[in-house]
């Protein structure tokens, strides 16, 4: 499992760096796609509800990102929003939070460490994600590698979570990045960007 929570944190810390939106998304989908088969790795190929979950969530790294591809044609850039900060800066602030998240959180008694500490990570840069990028897209994404780390602590507790959750939640998430999607439709709509700063221009 080491290898795989590093490389969804590593992933995790790509979509804090890459300013493309195509790129973004294409790292998230393998986020998720890695979730899954680490899923359905831990399910050592018995059945039951971990590897029902590890099924959902591939075709949640699938589906997901699609919708996003689709919300992305539909809003085109002229040019790249140029971020508020620098890659060092995001990486930096980043790498900070992580930290002292896995420095201050106690075990949470999984036994898996490992995956503690990658959702955690997960969860972190989620959220930072969201505060430092501007295009609305790029937010979604954010949240969605949030997501993933709840998801990672999910299928390290011993007997997985039930699969009527797992398909309540993916449920759940699609219906918010669908209206995620079409806000960000709208913002495009009005003042001709997905860049969310400018918003704070508009008055009723």
């Amino acid at each position: 499992m080491s290898a795989a929570v590093a490389a969804m944190v590593a992933l995790g810390f790509g979509v804090i760096v890459v300013r493309r939106r195509s790129v973004a998304t294409a790292l998230v989908a393998v986020q998720g796609l890695v979730l899954g088969v680490t899923a359905l790795a831990l399910a050592g190929g018995e059945g039951g509800a971990l590897a029902l979950a590890g099924a959902i969530l591939i075709v949640r790294a699938a589906a997901i990102p699609l919708l996003l591809v689709i919300a992305r044609r539909r809003t085109p850039e002229r040019a790249l929003v140029a971020p508020t900060t620098s890659v060092a800066t995001r990486l930096l602030l980043g790498t900070a939070v992580v930290l002292v998240a896995v420095a201050a959180t106690p075990p949470l008694g999984l036994g898996e460490r490992v995956a503690e500490h990658g959702a955690l990570a997960l969860l972190c840069l989620g959220i930072t994600t969201v505060a430092v990028r501007r295009p609305a897209l790029l937010q979604v994404l954010g949240i969605l590698v949030a997501e993933n780390g709840v998801y990672l602590l999910a299928i390290a507790v011993p007997g997985g979570v039930p699969a009527v959750v797992e398909l309540g939640v993916l449920f759940d998430l699609v219906l918010v990045v669908t209206v995620a999607g079409a806000f960000a439709g709208k913002i495009h709509e009005r003042v001709g960007s997905g860049d969310t700063d400018l918003l704070r221009g508009l008055r009723d």
